[in-house]
């Protein structure tokens, strides 16, 4: 009888967590982040935020580097930790514009800028429509007299708004850009099956980018891809058939590997203080293969790495709870003649421009350069 008590809370387990992957992984997602901060204080260019019950205590709001704080109506950026406290953090303010009030509601944004390129930067650009094979998707473009075009590829439940921290670095040099939307982002064509797809179908809007690239004048690409921007990107160079035309890739935070994924997040879930157990986390994975048509092999982009030609610029944060530090490694070690790995160590998912701007943009332009 305890024997089939147990294998019933083993398959319930299973059953959960399996629903789990596909909420936390699959289900589109268009909140917005909470405002999760409290304004203490604003003084001689320092302000101290305060934690509240919905500030998410291993994110972004106590970390090294720069960062932008939202309010509803207010932008400006934070940068180096002055002093820290269990609920409270004493940061360096930098103005952007008009400053929060203390009381006011904040939240920390990756993005380091609001807006769009003119606004964030004074670079001039137009909204245009990209025809793809479920409907038009809005994208920025810049002109540039490089006949190189920069395609740029956010992350799932991001917007393209996260390239406006790095966006100068390729408009200086003469690059045009695309800043590009997809499929599932707010208010545009959802994928047939209704989910993310973590580039198994996405790919497809990518190429789509890259032929108006290539119509409009570009003799060659660079793809920039964060998290599942990223293995949208890697599919994207194993199924388009303008694949070849890419000349160089920049990866950040690369979601290269769902399977992986799943387990480090398995890592960080506790049950009495204890991780899952794999055998759990294995049960759960064959389980939402079954009810939400998961391809753990098809979401593997590391076993295809062999067909990879293009020279890759790879970061990633020691501190990513996203993606695992050793998913980048495994990658650079399957490709060391292509890929140039570039870890951030105290950096989060995606956060190694912000912990260190000067250091990311070197490497890029380094890399650039040598594309030339």
């Amino acid at each position: 009888m305890a024997i089939l008590v147990f294998l019933a809370a083993y398959l319930a387990a299973g059953w959960y967590y399996s629903g789990q992957i596909e909420a936390e992984a699959f289900v589109l997602d268009f909140e917005e982040d909470p405002f999760d901060l409290r304004i203490a204080s604003i003084s001689g260019g320092r302000i101290t935020l305060e934690a509240t019950s919905e500030t998410d205590l291993d994110g972004r709001w106590d970390k090294p580097g720069l960062w932008g704080l939202e309010s509803v109506d207010t932008y400006n950026q934070v940068g180096t930790v002055v002093n820290r406290s269990e609920d409270s953090v004493v940061r360096e303010l930098s103005p952007l514009g008009n400053l929060p009030s203390v009381g006011d509601a904040v939240r920390i944004d990756g993005s380091a800028f609001s807006g769009d390129p003119l606004s964030a930067h004074g670079i001039e650009f137009r909204e245009i429509g990209i025809p793809g094979t479920l409907g038009t998707f809005p994208a920025w473009l810049t002109v540039g007299q490089s006949n190189t075009w920069v395609i740029l590829v956010h992350g799932k439940g991001s917007e393209r708004r996260a390239f406006l921290r790095m966006l100068p670095m390729f408009v200086e040099k003469g690059y045009p850009t695309l800043a590009i939307t997809y499929r599932n982002d707010p208010g545009l064509p959802i994928s047939p099956t209704g989910y993310y797809q973590f580039g198994a179908d996405e790919w497809e809007d990518v190429e789509a980018a890259a032929t108006f690239a290539l119509a409009a004048g570009a003799q060659d690409l660079v793809l920039v891809g964060q998290s599942m921007g990223g293995a949208i990107v890697v599919s994207f160079l194993y199924n388009s058939t303008v694949s070849h035309r890419v000349k160089g890739v920049i990866l950040d935070g690369p979601a290269l590997n769902f399977d992986a994924l799943v387990d480090y997040g398995a890592t960080q879930r506790k049950v009495l203080g204890i991780p899952l157990p794999g055998a759990l986390t294995g049960l759960a994975k064959f389980m939402a293969t079954f009810r939400f048509g998961v391809d753990f092999d098809k979401l593997n982009y590391l076993k295809r790495a062999d067909e990879l030609a293009a020279p890759i610029l790879l970061f990633q944060g020691s501190e990513d709870l996203s993606v695992p530090e050793t998913l980048s490694a495994q990658f650079k070690e399957a490709r060391p003649d292509l890929v140039e790995y570039h870890p951030f160590d105290g950096a989060v998912h995606v956060g190694s421009w912000n912990l260190d701007p000067k250091r990311y943009e070197d490497a890029v332009h380094t890399f650039l350069a040598r594309l030339e």
